[in-house]
């Protein structure tokens, strides 16, 4: 019985703030003079349905939209929960992008191995950049939010050295489905989620990591080397936007890109906060994010002729009432509630007759 109550906690701590933020968005479209249930039903089925057959399917976008998301939000994850706020997700992609463009175009490999070895190139040179900021901070003492905020445009002046050059066929990642964009890196993106959650909860390195941040002076006085584990975390955090950038720009985009479909800066942070810093929660919300940028398009901008910014709005109060977790509590209190033991019912029984 507890176990189940604290699997319906979950639940509810994640899905109060998407009925908060919709019951909010709802107020906003009432404000455009239009109906709220219809606008929904709208988006909803604009960004997940598959009326259309498999081809124009709405839920294989919504897919393609959520791999750079679910990524993303798995580096943002790693990272807060070494306690390193990293928000540089964006720049770790766009030297993940610009590695695996370099080894798609300039060296030949056979089509099995071309791939990879960009998607492994992807998750080095992404890795090392986040490096930067763990190392800045551990030993210089430059606080992370700054340094990571500021390496994003040095990135990107960084790659503008390096020529870009046309990706080889052989190092493209193939559309799953005929006519559209999903590809294998839906499936990267899953195995990326069971590698997080066995390294984070399965091992002893991820202990390390996850003690370091919540008990430093425990971790400290139990033997942990202070340093490390941050330096593995962010290594890792890393790798895995470098990968995102890389699925993107073999999977989708086929050239190097410093922009990508349905992902903005701070998405990262986003999938993962409202993900509640987990890895299955991260890949919910990636495919819900992606399917509302979707169906904004397709369901708001162009069937309800409502912008289709209100998306971003909806995206922006879900965050707000995550941050705002109090609007759960009082739910929090009820599945908590434990029920009185069998002697305490029988005296309680007692004192009402006897009054």
């Amino acid at each position: 019985m507890q176990t189940i109550l604290a699997i319906l906690k979950r639940f509810a701590v994640l899905l109060l703030p998407i009925f908060y933020a919709l019951a909010a968005g709802g107020l906003l479209i009432l404000a455009a003079g239009a109906n709220p249930f219809v606008t929904y039903w709208r988006l909803f089925s604009s960004g997940f349905s598959c009326a259309s057959g498999a081809g124009r399917c709405a839920l294989v976008t919504a897919l393609t939209f959520a791999t750079p998301l679910i990524l993303a939000g798995l580096s943002a994850t790693v990272a807060l929960r070494a306690g390193f706020f990293s928000i540089g997700q964006v720049g770790q992609m766009m030297v993940g992008a610009a590695a695996a463009t370099w080894i798609g175009s300039r060296v030949l490999l056979p089509a099995g191995f071309h791939p990879a070895a960009a998607l492994f190139a992807a998750m080095i040179f992404g890795g090392l950049w986040g490096l930067v900021p763990a190392i800045l901070k551990e030993y210089v003492g430059v606080n992370e939010i700054i340094s990571t905020l500021l390496l994003n445009p040095i990135a990107s002046l960084v790659i503008g050295f390096f020529p870009m050059g046309r990706l080889a066929d052989t190092a493209l990642l193939m559309p799953l489905i005929p006519s559209t964009k999903l590809s294998a890196g839906i499936f990267i993106s899953l195995g990326a989620v069971a590698v997080v959650l066995v390294y984070y909860w399965r091992t002893t390195r991820g202990l390390e990591i996850r003690t370091t941040a919540q008990a430093p002076r425990f971790a400290l006085y139990g033997g942990i080397k202070p340093h490390l584990p941050i330096l593995r975390a962010m290594l890792f955090s890393g790798a895995l936007a470098g990968l995102a950038g890389a699925v993107e720009v073999l999977g989708v985009q086929y050239h190097f890109v410093t922009t990508y479909s349905a992902f903005t800066d701070f998405d990262g942070l986003i999938v993962a906060f409202v993900g509640h810093l987990h890895p299955l929660g991260v890949v919910f919300v990636g495919i819900l994010l992606g399917g509302l940028r979707s169906g904004a398009i397709t369901g708001l901008q162009i069937g309800s002729h409502i912008p289709r910014e209100l998306g971003g709005a909806i995206i922006a109060l879900l965050l707000l009432f995550v941050a705002a977790n109090r609007f759960a509590r009082p739910f929090e209190g009820i599945l908590d509630r434990k029920p009185p033991h069998p002697s305490r019912r029988g005296f309680l029984r007692h004192n009402k007759k006897t009054g």
